[in-house]
């Protein structure tokens, strides 16, 4: 019998079209702040903790904890000015059983939004920002991005959801304190998420924007 004529080929199915994608972690009464001027990362691991921790029964707000939070960072923090480094950071998020957390070095600033919007997409967990060139924590609670990371590798970063523990007081130098969970634009965040140059702690790392950051377990 005579072969059956070829079927009209199928048509290539159509690429996907990068959509509006939105995720963040905040939920009210996550914000904490910062009770001196020096806790900013004590009071950042409490509210990742508070990001992370959705049942709403174990909000860590407590001051006295944040003296302890801020001690344990600090002694994990070598050659800063006997303050409390990202690296002493991240290894108290890992401690405190949020972990594990790194310090990452991005040299670029999409490609450092990027990782961020990435981490938090897979993990399900907070960044850590180093803002002010190193002299400021803040905490990345979600973004908003033009596709979904986990489809679109290239991703263009549109908004960035931040806490700061330093809110209502900002800083003269670099600007006000975003209300907690507000929605910056990338331009509005890079007046005081700028690149840091490698210092005496982290002379390991290149210069680039610096994120204390989620990796899956």
């Amino acid at each position: 019998p005579a072969e059956p004529a070829p079927g009209p080929a199928a048509a290539p199915a159509p690429a996907p079209v990068p959509q509006q994608f939105a995720l963040n972690l905040y939920r009210e009464g996550d914000f904490v702040p910062q009770y001196t001027f020096d806790w900013c990362v004590a009071a950042s691991i409490q509210m990742a903790h508070n990001l992370i921790d959705d049942t709403g029964g174990g909000t860590w707000a407590d001051r006295n904890q944040q003296s302890q939070l801020w001690e344990m960072a600090r002694a994990r923090s070598s050659d800063s000015f006997n303050g409390a480094n990202p690296f002493g950071w991240a290894q108290v998020l890992t401690l405190s059983g949020m972990g594990p957390y790194g310090v990452v070095s991005v040299p670029d600033y999409q490609e450092a939004l990027r990782t961020a919007a990435r981490a938090i997409t897979e993990t399900g967990r907070p960044v850590g920002l180093v803002m002010w060139s190193g002299r400021h924590a803040w905490v990345m609670s979600g973004f908003e991005s033009l596709g979904d990371p986990r489809q679109f590798p290239d991703f263009p970063v549109t908004g960035i959801h931040v806490v700061d523990p330093l809110y209502p007081y900002g800083s003269q130098q670099w600007g006000p304190s975003p209300a907690p969970n507000a929605l910056l634009t990338p331009e509005q965040l890079a007046t005081q998420f700028v690149v840091r140059e490698p210092r005496r702690w982290s002379s390991s790392l290149p210069a680039g924007y610096l994120l204390v950051l989620p990796q899956a377990g």
